[in-house]
């Protein structure tokens, strides 16, 4: 009898110990962090504050690519550059397509600067950058990629921070609005990190206009793509050209746009330091800009990647690659 109660009182014992840990569990899991809790451990996933503060300049190339997939339809293959000194920042995509040649997206630290697809025209993309510069202006477009990147610079930047977890692609995610001083002509901005890392893994900018009047209305881009191999006696993909409305298109009652960045495959790049030392960064290696605007009459969607092989660290880079040219 004895060893009977004995065995009952340690199966409560342990089933109430049991208990405490799942408790103590879902509350961590739940507990809303504070904004800079997310941002100082973030910054500690990428490096220590000393050679994050070292970097003076960043160089990035390797494989592009886009697909076009609403308002026009195939694919690219090209090369891509991120460069970045200070809060100067460029992407420059490069490809084969005369219809199609690819964006580069400067910023040299005072003005924002996107080059045309053909004379006095934007791409879709190319034209949300230039309209809503804020983006790009406040360090948020490349993500860590940049130097100019706000969470570097918090204190200074001193934007309205709010938590607010979320689950995207079935994942769990830290989300932060951030809200830069003096808004962002209406831009929405989250940002989203690993609840393990920390690591910043999204960006996403919405915005909803009503009654906008665009600003290349009746333009047109042609896209040269490929169709599907169905069909065809050979099963190759075919070659075709396909012309489409270019930016958003008026007369629309609401426009929304919608930018988001991806960020993925995190790892070492290394470099020498200021001692001449090796020193290494954990940073992303592949990045993905997903763009699309939906309206009356009017539908855009297309993703650009790039995947990193080279980096260059405090090198030395020419000031002009921050202009459009």
């Amino acid at each position: 009898m004895k060893v009977k109660m004995i065995k009952l009182l340690i199966a409560i014992v342990l089933g109430f110990s049991l208990s405490l840990v799942r408790s103590e569990s879902v509350f961590a899991k739940d507990k809303a962090l504070a904004p800079e809790e997310v941002v100082a451990a973030h910054l500690k996933s990428i490096g220590t504050p000393e050679l994050l503060a070292s970097i003076k300049s960043r160089g990035i190339s390797g494989i592009a690519s886009v697909e076009f997939i609403q308002g026009g339809v195939g694919t690219q293959t090209g090369q891509g550059i991120v460069v970045s000194a200070g809060h100067s920042f460029s992407i420059i995509l490069k490809y084969g397509s005369p219809d199609y040649r690819g964006e580069y997206l400067a910023f040299d630290g005072t003005n924002v600067d996107v080059a045309n697809i053909t004379p006095g025209q934007r791409s879709p993309l190319g034209d949300f950058i230039f309209r809503y510069n804020g983006v790009i202006k406040e360090g948020l477009l490349g993500g860590v990629l940049s130097l100019g990147w706000p969470l570097l610079d918090i204190a200074k930047r001193n934007p309205s921070l709010k938590y607010n977890s979320e689950k995207i692609d079935r994942r769990d995610l830290h989300g932060i609005e951030y809200n830069p001083r003096g808004g962002m002509n209406n831009v929405k901005v989250k940002l989203f990190f690993e609840p393990d890392t920390f690591r910043h893994v999204r960006t996403e900018y919405t915005l909803k206009v009503e009654g906008e009047q665009a600003l290349q209305a009746d333009q047109k881009v042609t896209i040269q793509g490929v169709l599907s191999p169905t069909g065809t006696a050979s099963g190759q993909q075919q070659p075709v050209t396909i012309t489409r409305s270019a930016g958003i298109q008026d007369p629309l009652r609401y426009s929304y746009y919608r930018l988001v960045e991806k960020f993925d495959n995190f790892k070492e790049v290394k470099f020498k330091d200021s001692n001449g030392g090796e020193a290494n960064l954990i940073l992303p290696h592949s990045y993905v800009l997903e763009y699309s605007v939906e309206g009356q009459g009017s539908s855009f969607l297309a993703h650009w990647d790039l995947i990193a092989d080279k980096w260059m660290h405090n090198g030395k880079l020419d000031p002009l690659v921050f202009k459009v040219h």
